[in-house]
């Protein structure tokens, strides 16, 4: 069974692994990237490559911007090399025709599947089309491709969204990564019929710096998850992996522990925010991904025929 097959069957459980591309023009960074995802093949369904904009984000950038190889590119080394199923991310809002770049990307790099993403703000106006209105261009293309979006629990009216983008194609979702479980409990109980694969996001934290890159990244981060993570053994950056490690445990139990009667089918992908905590992001996908299978597995038993 294909990955396109596998999205919409709730017994199915799917993990992916969110890789960010290496540096452009620096040939050993893209062979130590391979290098790193050769090591979790064996782990994942598929790898999840983001792509990198220079955007403000309303805040003052924490980290110097690096031009990176392009998803589409590295996806197809990595079906090649390794045959990994690949999952790109497109930020559809700057492409004036996304049709013709959607069409290569199937046909020439061998890619079916996208996550289609919109812009940092909604005060702006970008030359290209939203998420729902590049899902039914692609759709009118007719073809073989499998569509997600970006999902952020937090945000006002987010089941109406996803409602409507699994209306105009959009297959799966991944969320925000994830640091409390209340908005992702909410949103999973207000999708109850929705046939649509709503991946939990999370990262390994082990250092004050990876709290500063995620908040201008725009994640939702409680306030007092600083002093949480940080505190004992002087914050040691085990003892901080550890604390983010078993809170992403709790949270991932609490969805499961609420889900409603006809949940939506539930993945995982494990976020490598940086090279610093790769190690950290293995185990976090090792730990979390038995957990997680387990979960699937429990949910399927107790299910009616």
């Amino acid at each position: 069974m294909n990955l396109r097959d596998k999205l919409l069957n709730p017994s199915i459980p799917l993990t992916f692994f969110e890789i960010v591309p290496p540096a452009a023009g620096k040939p050993e960074a893209l062979e130590a990237t391979v290098a790193e995802v050769k090591k979790v093949r064996h782990l994942v369904d598929a790898i999840n490559l983001p792509e990198i904009h220079d955007e403000s984000r309303g805040a003052e950038r924490t980290h110097r911007f690096i031009q990176r190889v392009e998803p589409r590119i590295l996806g197809a080394r990595l079906r090649r090399d390794l045959s990994a199923d690949v999952v790109i991310n497109r930020v559809v809002v700057h492409d004036r025709e996304p049709d013709r770049w959607f069409r290569e990307t199937c046909e020439q790099f061998g890619i079916q599947h996208m996550v289609l993403v919109g812009g940092e703000s909604a005060e702006i106006q970008y030359p290209g089309p939203s998420p729902m209105e590049a899902a039914a261009l692609v759709r009118s293309t007719g073809l073989p491709v499998s569509l997600g979006g970006i999902t952020i629990p937090s945000r006002p009216n987010e089941a109406d969204r996803i409602r409507s983008k699994n209306a105009a194609g959009m297959v799966f979702f991944t969320s925000q990564i994830l640091f409390d479980s209340n908005d992702i409990v909410w949103l999973i109980q207000r999708l109850n019929n929705v046939e649509a694969r709503i991946f939990l996001s999370f990262a390994p934290v082990s250092h004050p710096r990876d709290l500063e890159f995620l908040r201008w990244l725009g994640a939702d981060i409680p306030q007092n998850l600083d002093r949480f993570l940080l505190q004992g053994e002087a914050g040691s950056a085990e003892s901080c992996f550890q604390r983010s490690l078993d809170l992403a445990q709790r949270i991932l139990m609490d969805v499961f522990d609420n889900l409603p009667p006809d949940p939506p089918p539930l993945g995982l992908n494990i976020e490598h925010i940086n090279q610093r905590n790769f190690a950290s992001a293995v185990r976090m996908l090792e730990r979390l991904g038995d957990l997680y299978t387990s979960l699937v597995a429990s949910r399927t038993r107790g299910s009616p025929a």
